[in-house]
């Protein structure tokens, strides 16, 4: 065995494994996902409940009073939660028309492309979001409704973020190496279902 059969079977073991537990994480946080959406479900159903129930006895209000706001950052923090894995499945709405115009001949280094400038954004956004909620908590800051700590809403979309960034910035390694961009067990229906 040459050096080089060395190297390159570590590099490649190593991403290999760096690959499965930001997909490990990405499958956590889309659990997350189902629970706050599961969250919204029954907050929705919670609403519509009381405003059945109003109509036939004054001793129910007809909403929840932070069923707005509630529900605002659940459908957040969902959407951000299951951003990394809707990615590393290959689920998220791609724009195909540049790629499938040069027949496939630049498909890789646009690729490449296309995904650093993602990765860029989604780490932009996810350390903003970060310091928002940093200072947010630091100022303990409150919503008006609820009173809820706003830190809390926004550490979990900054979580969310960060994760989706982390397996951006995977793809974007992946890209580079050649390796496989889309991990076919996370698949649960084709993307024109």
């Amino acid at each position: 065995m040459s050096p080089h059969s060395d190297t390159a079977s570590v590099d490649g073991g190593g991403f290999s494994v760096l690959q499965r537990i930001v997909d490990r994480i990405s499958l956590i946080s889309a659990y997350l996902a189902s629970i706050c959406l599961g969250g919204l479900t029954l907050l929705t159903l919670g609403q519509v409940a009381m405003g059945v129930l109003s109509k036939f006895s004054h001793a129910f209000p007809s909403d929840i009073a932070v069923g707005w706001e509630y529900s605002a950052y659940l459908m957040g923090s969902s959407f951000m939660f299951g951003a990394a894995l809707t990615m590393r499945a290959g689920m998220q709405i791609r724009v195909q028309i540049i790629l499938q115009s040069f027949g496939g001949r630049f498909q890789r280094p646009l690729e490449v492309i296309s995904s650093a400038i993602g990765a860029a954004f989604v780490t932009f956004l996810a350390y903003s979001l970060a310091c928002f909620a940093f200072e947010s908590y630091i100022s303990d800051q409150v919503s008006g409704g609820s009173l809820t700590p706003l830190w809390i809403p926004q550490a979990s979309l900054a979580l969310g973020t960060a994760i989706y960034a982390l397996q951006s910035i995977m793809h974007v390694l992946a890209a580079l190496l050649g390796k496989p961009l889309v991990n076919e067990s996370f698949k649960v229906a084709s993307a024109t279902e």
